[in-house]
């Protein structure tokens, strides 16, 4: 299986051997090691491994899997792997100022996985609690962790939470707490979001579901899930997939604009400048960036609004359901259709399959014993995986 990695981070690269279609660079308006070399317009060039190359705005990139991209802007670094394919079109005369890095291919990785909760019935079922495999989801969405370890899971019919032990039950709510995208604070308050519906709703630990912030998308109804996070200092953030944004919400219910928005697809920025291709899920490193699924990237957003590109994921991740979860290193891993792939801060990417077979997964987090686990989502048997790295 082979993955291409794009990442737009700034820097990087090494000797680039000459060959294919490349002309040496002629003092770029950017300035670059002399040792790279430009595809000049009008031709195409198979990247080698550990080659790098300059093009200007306007290459296309192809990956080995015929995933494609067109290279929009100045001045950036992408990250590709081994027999990509570099087209500069003959009328992308612009100076060549980005850098093509070609890596090695992705490792595959053979994961072990074990359920911890759920019965193996598809979605769509009653919710039932119980011990381990005796309980029974409707569709996990989203998950949550708290500082005891216990897991609390979006699921069609309310909170549900899962012990460390595989423990199942149902938080009492008033109203049914049925949220699709859901954050949980430091003081034990839910946030909850779904499709159909433009309202953030708060349950605080009383049970007590109440409107938080109503009109997040203008008064216009969203036709699609979204997901939510929570920094430290209490602010929610919302990817809005439709939007093409990420928005914050301040604790006093502020709403604004982080990033996105901006008009192109894809391509890095400050704030409204940058633009997403579709961000469907968020969550946070260990130095408060925000790692974004952009439905086929990964990007990392600071809190300034300055989103960069980690790594571009050919074909296409789980949209709009595609999950995220970061880890204490700083990888993020996400979902695409047959298996997990994991995105290291460097823009590296790992293909990781699980024995058996990968389910649907539609909610990922990293447990207070900093594993990785996994929630499937109602198109496949509902249940909650512990995946050993």
């Amino acid at each position: 299986m082979t993955a291409a990695s794009l990442s737009a981070c700034g820097g990087g690269g090494g000797d680039t051997p000459a060959n294919g279609n490349i002309t040496q660079a002629a003092q770029p308006a950017t300035p670059a090691p002399s040792t790279f070399a430009v595809i000049a317009a009008g031709t195409t060039h198979t990247m080698a491994a550990y080659e790098t190359v300059l093009v200007p705005a306007g290459a296309v990139i192809s990956g080995p899997d015929g995933s494609t991209v067109n290279l929009n802007g100045q001045s950036n670094t992408i990250n590709v792997l081994a027999g990509t394919i570099v087209t500069v079109p003959a009328t992308a005369t612009g100076p060549a100022t980005n850098q093509v890095v070609a890596k090695a291919a992705p490792q595959a990785a053979l994961l072990v996985s074990e359920p911890i909760a759920g019965g193996g019935m598809i979605g769509g079922e009653a919710s039932v609690d119980g011990a381990g495999g005796q309980a029974r989801f409707g569709g996990i969405h989203q998950l949550a962790v708290d500082k005891a370890g216990n897991f609390f899971a979006s699921d069609r019919n309310g909170i549900r939470q899962i012990t460390p032990s595989g423990a199942v039950t149902t938080l009492p709510s008033t109203p049914a707490a049925t949220f699709d995208g859901m954050a949980l604070d430091a003081a034990g308050n839910f946030y909850g979001a779904g499709a159909y519906d433009d309202t953030i709703y708060r349950r605080t630990p009383d049970g007590v579901v109440k409107p938080w912030f109503t009109g997040w998308n203008g008064g216009v109804t969203p036709q699609t899930s979204v997901r939510l996070a929570v920094d430290g200092a209490g602010n929610v953030y919302l990817a809005d997939y439709a939007g093409k944004r990420i928005l914050k919400f301040s604790p006093a219910g502020v709403r604004s604009v982080l990033a996105g928005g901006g008009s192109g697809d894809g391509n890095d920025g400050v704030g409204a400048q940058a633009a997403f291709h579709g961000p469907s899920a968020l969550a946070f490193d260990a130095s408060g960036a925000l790692l974004v699924n952009d439905s086929d990237a990964v990007r990392r957003v600071l809190p300034d609004g300055t989103v960069k590109t980690v790594a571009h994921i050919p074909k296409r991740l789980i949209a709009p359901d595609g999950p995220i979860a970061v880890d204490a290193a700083g990888n993020a891993y996400v979902a695409g259709d047959t298996d997990l792939r994991r995105v290291k801060p460097d823009g590296t990417v790992t293909v990781l399959t699980l024995m058996g077979g990968t389910p649907y997964t539609m909610a990922l987090a990293i447990g207070a014993d900093g594993k990785l686990y996994a929630g499937t989502g109602w198109a496949a048997p509902v249940q909650l995986w512990k995946i050993t790295l």
